[in-house]
């Protein structure tokens, strides 16, 4: 079949601001005014009062730092006309906000007014919308700032840290200003050598300050007491799945060849590389340990894996055809030792942004793989400041960034369910307990599941009855981990082949292809003078794949940005059947949970044909703005017989801050319409001045129903919705709309605009001239 260059996706001329719509959770419920108001104003003073009883230390007085309960909308301004800023937010509308005044003149003030007669003229007291929404001001508790890691060990008071038990953990800064933020680490640091405690790292960065410090449970108790302090936790703790053997010679493999000159090279956050590997030795760019004394050779034998993987993509196929020649570069940065523990001197943070910007900076890396996760970490409400940091890296060096989703742990599952492990697959892939691990949350990247390659069976297992596989091809993997990210998001994004594993009767044990090759991912084994290949099931291998593919693109489109890699891999992805048919009876929110928008297809990432076209284009809103992009439809695409669909892909970097619940500070959407003229589209989306009337609504048939919905898919990044037709469509005429929206968050008045990617394919099961009658349409209204 012809392959031919995609097309460009037109702009309609204009960006016009978008309409909004008002919160109906503006203010609060219904008060007593009275009590309310005298309750409110005590609690404010009991804190103040604790406050200025605090003792400055080394001369610095304490913050003061307020948690306030709210059942309203209160705006950041009208916080901040108060003196006070956001810091952070909880699903449960908590907010905490640092106070410039500590003695909160101006919010006692309101809160007094408040309780006053009302002013003449107006229908409720002053300050109502403010004092009404509040349900509670307080100061945070000592115990609410043990870390989620902790507290899922039982470690839920000060009390529980024992003195005399020195342990090393991270403590997390609050944020305000960059002023602010020096003296919160200056109190902290002095506060902790006065207690005898020892500083072991620091990390200040966009996202996150963290101090890795070492004390006993007296030290953590008082640490606990500093307001300046948003938690303490455990350090993450690497997910690595085990590694064992296969076994094939050089002479077996033929011609091996290094990358073509100007290839991409791909970065590898891991375990080192055994860089003399004879299929890795030509296309090692660089190596090193983050830190240095880690070293970079592969002790875990983990990263030669991943790395393989990531040079030559499927190594089984490529061994198969005869084809070793690798692909792209490789740039192997080292941070987890021999016994793939992260280093105990370094904030996991500061190794990873160390290590991206050396990446980035020395060997000129655009895509960077990840094969990593805290196995004490699923993703919670918030996102780790690990995922803030990659999320702030990806948007700041325009990277492509893939994280695996992290693995079930098998030997749970055995204990769980034994040999009814084979019934209870997929539904137990559901369990709470099952959802991917930190960073995996981190929204500008692309966060990785795992598929089974094979059943995982081996040509003598047909005599024996106990071995059961879980898997057919192209389901999801038993050990897969699943979403949705924070704030519901689709997550993973993407799903790629990672092994799989069967239940051994004989052994009672769930067996994966570390130890039965057949049901693992062909790879390279780190111990090259021992053997040149191995075979490993885990997540940790479907993340290489999907960086190779980005790659590919990468190579095809060397000026795209992170953010068309992102469109194209979306774009292309489809969900296969044998994973839809074993998950039939559950809902379509947990399907994407597992699956994402499926396994991308480079092929048609890469380039059109002729009865499928793409369009796509890179482009900038301006916050709260929207824009209108025309997508042509061929007179055939409408009538000829057969299944048509329409995807399009929006991908886009909004800036992060990890303690709040509104993570994200930029949202984005968009509506593929049809049926309507263009004056129509920019009617409905436009804002309405009062002296125009009521404004222009779309009805909703005008609409298309994509899948999947508005409401899910909005909530990400990166996003994807297919359209698809089966009768004809002609009625709805030859041109369609794309309607994109940027709509400010709490970053609105940080960034004049957000760029974003924009893909679209149209693909007809019918031999039609798509590409041709497309590209002549371009043609004309260019």
């Amino acid at each position: 079949m012809t392959k031919y260059d995609h097309l460009p996706l037109q702009r309609i001329v204009g960006e016009l601001e978008r309409r909004k719509h008002s919160n109906p959770a503006a203010g609060g419920p219904p008060r007593d005014w009275k009590s309310h108001g005298k309750g409110v104003q005590e609690q404010i003073e009991a804190v103040v009062e604790t406050n200025i009883g605090r003792p400055a230390i080394g001369d610095i007085d304490p913050a003061l730092i307020l948690k306030v309960k709210t059942a309203g909308l209160v705006t950041e301004d009208v916080w901040a006309r108060l003196g006070l800023s956001v810091l952070g937010s909880d699903p449960d509308e908590t907010l905490v906000l640092f106070a410039d005044d500590s003695e909160l003149q101006e919010f006692r003030m309101r809160v007094t007014a408040y309780q006053g007669e009302i002013p003449k003229g107006q229908k409720s007291h002053q300050y109502a919308s403010l004092v009404d929404a509040i349900e509670s001001v307080s100061e945070i508790s000592p115990a609410d700032r043990i870390g989620p890691v902790l507290r899922a060990e039982g470690i839920l008071d000060p009390e529980h840290f024992i003195i005399g038990d020195i342990q090393t953990l991270d403590v997390e800064l609050w944020q305000p200003s960059d002023d602010d933020v020096q003296l919160f680490m200056y109190r902290v640091a002095h506060r902790l050598k006065e207690l005898g405690g020892v500083l072991v790292n620091e990390y200040r960065g966009n996202s996150a300050v963290l101090m890795r410090v070492q004390g006993d449970g007296e030290v953590i108790r008082k640490l606990l007491e500093l307001p300046e302090v948003a938690s303490i936790d455990r350090p993450p703790f690497p997910d690595l799945p085990p590694i064992d053997t296969l076994g094939l010679t050089i002479d077996d493999i033929g011609q091996i060849s290094g990358p073509p000159f100007g290839a991409q090279t791909i970065g590898v956050i891991d375990s080192g590389i055994s860089a003399e590997h004879p299929l890795l030795v030509q296309a090692v760019s660089g190596v090193f340990g983050e830190p240095a004394a880690l070293g970079d050779d592969d002790e875990k034998g983990h990263g030669t894996p991943v790395s393989g993987i990531a040079v030559y993509g499927d190594v089984r196929e490529r061994l198969a055809s005869g084809d070793l020649s690798a692909k792209f570069r490789l740039a192997s940065a080292k941070v987890v030792n021999q016994n793939g523990g992260f280093d105990d001197t370094q904030l996991v943070p500061l190794q990873m942004e160390t290590a991206i910007r050396k990446l980035h900076r020395d060997y000129g890396c655009r895509v960077i793989n990840i094969s990593l996760g805290d196995i004490r970490r699923p993703v919670a409400d918030k996102p780790s400041a690990w995922a803030a940091v990659l999320d702030d890296l990806a948007r700041e060096l325009d990277l492509v960034i893939v994280i695996s989703a992290g693995n079930v742990d098998r030997g749970a599952l055995q204990a769980k369910h034994g040999d009814g492990v084979v019934d209870a697959y997929p539904t137990y892939l559901l369990d709470p307990e099952n959802r991917i691990l930190e960073p995996g949350s981190a929204v500008n990247a692309l966060t990785v599941g795992s598929i089974a390659h094979s059943n995982g069976l081996n040509e003598d297992d047909g005599e024996l009855v106990g071995v059961r596989p879980l898997t057919l091809l192209g389901q999801p993997s038993p050990f897969t981990r699943i979403g949705p990210g924070v704030g519901k998001m689709i997550k993973p994004d993407l799903v790629d082949y990672g092994g799989t594993a069967v239940f051994d009767g004989a052994t009672q044990n769930l067996v994966d292809g570390a130890y039965r090759p057949a049901a693992g991912i062909m790879t390279l084994h780190h111990k090259y003078l021992d053997r040149l290949f191995t075979s490993l099931s885990g997540t940790s291998f479907a993340g290489p794949l999907v960086a190779y593919k980005a790659a590919l693109i990468l190579d095809t489109f060397p000026e795209a940005t992170a953010n068309m890699v992102r469109a194209l891999l979306a774009l292309s992805a489809d969900v296969p059947d044998s994973a839809f048919d074993c998950l039939v009876e559950h809902e379509k929110g947990d399907r994407a949970n597992l699956l994402g928008y499926g396994v991308a297809d480079v092929e048609r990432a890469l380039s059109s044909d002729d009865d499928r076209v793409v369009l796509i284009c890179e482009d900038a809103l301006g916050i709260d703005k929207f824009a209108v992009y025309e997508v042509p439809i061929p007179l055939d695409f409408q009538r000829e017989k057969g299944r048509r669909q329409i995807r399009v892909s929006l991908a886009f970097d909004p800036p992060v801050r990890h303690t709040r619940r509104d993570y994200a500070g930029i949202g984005m959407s968009f509506h593929l319409l049809r049926g309507a003229s263009q004056e129509e589209v920019f009617d409905a989306f436009r804002k309405w001045e009062k002296a125009e009337g009521a404004a222009f609504k779309l009805a909703g048939k005008f609409k298309c129903d994509l899948s999947p919905g508005w409401q899910m898919r909005s909530r990400g990044t990166l996003q994807c919705g297919t359209f698809s037709a089966s009768r004809n469509i002609e009625h709805y005429g030859d041109q369609y709309f794309i309607a994109v929206r940027c709509e400010g968050g709490w970053a609105a008045n940080k960034l004049d605009e957000q760029r974003f990617a924009l893909s679209v394919e149209l693909r007809h099961e019918a031999e039609i001239e798509l590409y041709a009658r497309i590209r002549e349409r371009i043609r004309v209204r260019a």
